[in-house]
């Protein structure tokens, strides 16, 4: 077989890409631990409410809704709207589904509607959901 120089380059080529090959399986996986977070605007997955509030205008006298999550654990850390207050404020644990009533903060009359952030933390997992909801000023009939 004549060495030709096409041949002799092909070899050293050849050779010089094997160590790179071989150099590559010392670390098959790289990766940084972290913790999974899981954010979801639909409320049938991880976090559900409930109430007529979140449906149609309803007396403020009648507003409540309902929190409740299929995740072990949780709490809600944030339970906020610029138009509600709500009681109770949080934390609150949800081990079972919490009823929150909700009245208008000062200065707001007829039908009231804004949107509800609830965000719930538990381990590893955090989950967030935003709903309108609806609150009719309740009216004082003189006789």
């Amino acid at each position: 077989m004549n060495l030709t120089r096409r041949r002799l380059f092909a070899a050293l080529a050849g050779g010089s890409s094997l160590p790179l090959l071989v150099g590559t399986d010392g670390v098959s996986r790289v990766g940084a631990g972290h913790t999974a977070s899981i954010d979801t605007s639909d409320d049938n997955s991880y976090l559900s409410l409930d109430g007529a509030a979140l449906r149609e205008p309803i007396a403020e006298s009648e507003a409540t809704i309902t929190i409740d999550s299929q995740l072990e654990e949780v709490t809600v850390t944030t339970l906020n709207a610029s138009a509600f207050e709500f009681d109770p404020t949080p934390p609150i644990s949800l081990e079972e589904p919490v009823s929150v009533e909700v009245t208008l903060t000062d200065g707001q009359t007829g039908v009231v509607t804004d949107t509800v952030t609830i965000e719930l933390e538990g381990p590893n997992v955090r989950a967030v959901v935003e709903r309108p909801l609806h609150v009719e000023e309740d009216t004082v009939v003189d006789s």
